[in-house]
């Protein structure tokens, strides 16, 4: 093992020796070198700087005036130099403030500096690295995002096992949830939570997320390792009485060192920009060196992946988060959270009426980008090649009985349209 490794390693075991054992044995051979990156960091004051892939002159860095000309508010430095591994630094600055505004349970204190991903899924595949060793368990809901599977279990071997976030009635419970951790024995796991759920649309009420906390809690306090990963991709776009801080809010508030908070966002879907690639990771900790433990180590992952995250993007996030342009920008993205409000407005009206009882029985929603139906008398996969050929509609059919629908690219009085031609696509095939 390289001697930076064990160096961190050695810290863990004297900050926090539960943290250590729950790596991945990649996760412990990660380190962060000392090699052109840190190199080019101390040579950045001279007069001669002969370090990094980068061409210059004595005006700064060579740049194609063309590319420069699609950007219309930011400088070249902040568009065509490299990025640093963790991502630049007041960016990071601003979405931790970002995050404290938002949920208010938290203190500074309680949380690492977010580290700046290529959006989530490059986040998760990070956390995958860090964490999972083949054959961990990897604890999911039914009703879940497809690449979780070729991220935890394809990539790293991870076992998935799943409970229902929904009863016989597709009702929103916490039940299988509990059930799953109270029969849980093994020393460590991983647990996903993404609310808004996807493909649901789903997030749970104050009092659903203290039962989730304090199952959590229980298990931690008989001796199971547990890493919660929340996935809050969708973060903000509530629709109904939620719980509207982060469920990693409330897990961080959590007394035990057998819990490990970490939260995954970004600028994805919150800010609309889907495109570039801007997410983050923070962990729930308190103590210093271990936040700076793993911040070597997922420097050291990303340095040993992509490098770093694209500088243009960081910038742009980092320009509409500063004070000056932060109000207008929020005004922006506010117009486009009621659009999609009354999207789902119109969709709870049109989806639960009793004209369309013998065809589907929706899964309860009341948030993100879409919601699912549990349909009746065919088969999902058959259904959506049906709606394609036969009524120029696209959905997503999630397994032999349910089918997503993203209200969110449906203009608001196309929703009864769309609804009106799923049921006759599936009365079609129910002949």
């Amino acid at each position: 093992m390289n001697p930076l490794a064990l160096d961190l390693n050695e810290q863990l075991t004297q900050s926090n020796p539960v943290i250590l054992d729950m790596l991945s044995d990649l996760g412990k051979h990660m380190f962060y070198p000392k090699g052109i990156l840190s190199q080019s960091a101390e040579a950045k004051a001279t007069k001669y700087n002969a370090t990094i892939g980068m061409a210059t002159d004595d005006n700064g860095k060579l740049y194609s005036d063309t590319i420069y000309g699609l950007y219309q508010h930011l400088d070249p430095d902040e568009i065509f130099p490299y990025a640093p591994p963790q991502g630049l630094e007041t960016l990071r600055a601003l979405w931790e403030e970002k995050i404290l505004k938002e949920n208010p349970d938290l203190e500074q204190k309680q949380i690492s500096r977010p580290i700046v991903t290529n959006a989530l899924t490059h986040g998760l595949s990070i956390l995958a690295d860090l964490f999972v060793n083949a054959g961990d368990t990897l604890l999911l809901p039914v009703q879940n995002w497809g690449n979780y599977k070729l991220i935890f279990n394809t990539r790293h071997g991870a076992d998935i096992q799943t409970y229902s976030i929904f009863d016989e009635q597709n009702r929103y419970t916490t039940d299988g949830f509990v059930e799953a951790l109270e029969n849980y024995d093994q020393d460590k796991v991983i647990l996903l939570l993404n609310y808004p759920n996807n493909p649901t649309g789903y997030t749970p009420t104050a009092d659903q997320v203290d039962v989730i906390a304090k199952a959590i809690k229980d298990l931690a306090d008989r001796g199971t390792k547990v890493i919660t990963i929340v996935d809050d991709a969708y973060y903000g776009l509530f629709y109904e009485d939620v719980y509207t801080q982060s469920l990693f809010s409330a897990l961080t508030q959590l007394e035990s060192e057998n819990i490990l908070p970490v939260r995954l966002d970004g600028a994805t879907k919150e800010f609309f920009a889907w495109g570039l690639r801007v997410g983050f990771i923070t962990f729930g900790i308190n103590d210093e060196i271990t936040k700076a433990v793993l911040e070597a180590k997922v420097k050291g992952l990303i340095r040993s992946n992509i490098s770093s995250g694209p500088m243009p993007s960081q910038s742009a996030v980092q320009y509409v988060l500063q004070p000056e342009h932060r109000e207008a920008f929020e005004a922006d993205v506010q117009r486009h959270i009621d659009t999609l409000r009354e999207r789902y407005e119109v969709t709870k009206s049109v989806v639960y009426d009793e004209q369309f009882k013998a065809y589907w029985t929706p899964y309860d929603f009341n948030s993100g980008y879409f919601m699912a139906i549990q349909v009746k008398g065919v088969d999902a996969e058959a259904l959506r090649k049906h709606l394609i050929e036969a009524y120029s509609i696209g959905t997503i059919a999630l397994n032999k009985t349910d089918i997503r629908v993203a209200f969110s690219c449906i203009e608001k009085d196309d929703i009864p349209h769309v609804f009106e031609s799923i049921a006759k696509g599936i009365a079609d095939l129910q002949q």
